[in-house]
Order: structure tokens, then C-alpha cells, then sequence
């Protein structure tokens, strides 16, 4: 919780499950992961607003491992190319799927396995920002009446090469994705977006981006809150105002 004058709110940082394998990410649309940090997002939201709490504006960020709908995705990428399915010889589970062209000698456009995504084509990812993936970027759409986020101007923030030399190179482990988000409740969304605020003082937008920062860049979200244009609740909820930060 945060108090800065006489303005309050709280900071909420979260980090959700993650993909375990690309094969099973890949099987059904939503996936199951999606489920389950659906479901974790849901649990910690209603913590957030339990009645027993004072209510607050309220900031959530942090690594949500938010993921592009891999069925869906993939099969837009590789939507002229014909699956080869390679099974385990003991098992008989599916061990890679690989995705060919059906011409130009077969050339292979996507390799996938547990821990691999080795798409022919990095650029897609950072081509405009990614911008053209995110109708794939489907998990928060769930919670669109309690949280809401600025628009995305940046690339996929996960997974990056931790090469230092190889600042802009995604890692071929998984499909980028912007895993990493700041979320705002509506009534921090109304601190960010007062109409004396002007635009270009609202900046949403990731760190490094041409340097390496580990496999994922940070993102950031600046705002005025100005002082003295708080609103008043009334009957038992806390009064809070603007105040710079």
C-alpha cells in the first residue's frame, strides 16, 4: 500500500504460472495454462477487493506470463505448411512436431518441442512492435471489467537471449509473448488518465530495448497524478487525492 500525501492505492506485484511445454500449450485452444492462470489471477483479484479491505485503487505488475494462444498462433504462422509428427520410441508420445513448406525442397518453418519454439522468422516478433500478434494475446480479455491496460507500443517482452551481445534476439525456448504487464482496476486507470493529464506524459513502454536485460525486458508505466484532482468516497471508504509522484 501506498500513501503519498494525501493520495493512496495499492501496488500489487504477481508472477503466474508458466508454460511447462510448448507441446501441451499447443494442443488446445485456450490452453490449460491459460486456465490456470486465469483461474490464480482471479483468486488474487478477489483478495485485492475482499470487503474486509479498504477499497483503494489498485496497480497489479509483474510477470503474469500472459501467452499467446499457441494453437492459434502457430497455425496462422505456419498455416501453408504441412505437420510432420515425431514420436518417443518408448513412449510413443509425441516427442516434436515440425512444420514444413510444402514446396521450396521443404524447407522447415517451425520446429516444436517441450522447450523449443524455433520459428524460421524472428522478425514477425518485432516487425511494428509484434503488434500484428497481439489479436492472439487473448488471457487478459477474461478480467476486461476489473482491469484494464494501456495500449501495447512495445515488443514481446519474453524470452530474450541473455547473450550481452544479442540485446534484440529472442531465445528459440518459446513464443514470444508479453508476459510482462502493468494493470490497473478502473479507478487507477482514472489517476492515469485524468483529461488534464497530457497525453505524452503517460508513457507505457519496456526497458532496454537494444541492450540485454536478461530473458525478459522490464516494462515501465509513467504518469502525472496531479494534486488536488482526487475524487471523495463517501461513507466509510477512504478519501484520497492526486498528489505528483
Amino acid at each position: 500500500r501506498c500513501s503519498l500525501s494525501r493520495a493512496a492505492f495499492d501496488l500489487v506485484n504477481i508472477h503466474l504460472f508458466h508454460d511447462a511445454s510448448n507441446l501441451v500449450a499447443w494442443e488446445k485452444s485456450p490452453s490449460v495454462y491459460s486456465g490456470t492462470r486465469q483461474k490464480a489471477l482471479g483468486y488474487v483479484l478477489d483478495r485485492i477487493t475482499d470487503q474486509r479491505h479498504e477499497k483503494l485503487p489498485y496497480f497489479v505488475f509483474g510477470d503474469f506470463n500472459f501467452r499467446l494462444d499457441s494453437k492459434q498462433v502457430i497455425e496462422s504462422l505456419c498455416s501453408t505448411a504441412t505437420l510432420q509428427t515425431v514420436r518417443a520410441a518408448d513412449t510413443n508420445e509425441v516427442d516434436k512436431l515440425i512444420f514444413r513448406e510444402s514446396d521450396n525442397d521443404r524447407k522447415v518453418v517451425l520446429q516444436l518441442e517441450k522447450k523449443l519454439f524455433n520459428y524460421v522468422n524472428q522478425d514477425v516478433f518485432r516487425e511494428n512492435n509484434g503488434t500484428s500478434l497481439l489479436e492472439y494475446d487473448k488471457e487478459l480479455s477474461v478480467f476486461k471489467d476489473r482491469l484494464h491496460e494501456l495500449e501495447i507500443s512495445f515488443p514481446p517482452s519474453y524470452p530474450y537471449s541473455e547473450d550481452s551481445s544479442q540485446g534484440k534476439q529472442y531465445m528459440n525456448t518459446r513464443c514470444p509473448a508479453w508476459c510482462d504487464r502493468i494493470l490497473l482496476s478502473p479507478s487507477a486507470r482514472d489517476l492515469a488518465l485524468k483529461p488534464e493529464n497530457e497525453e505524452k506524459s503517460i508513457v507505457y513502454d519496456n526497458i532496454g530495448p537494444n541492450v540485454c536485460m536478461g530473458d525478459h525486458k522490464p516494462v515501465f508505466l509513467s504518469f502525472r497524478i496531479t494534486a488536488g484532482a482526487g475524487k471523495c468516497c463517501q461513507r466509510g471508504e477512504k478519501i484520497f487525492r492526486e498528489a505528483p509522484l
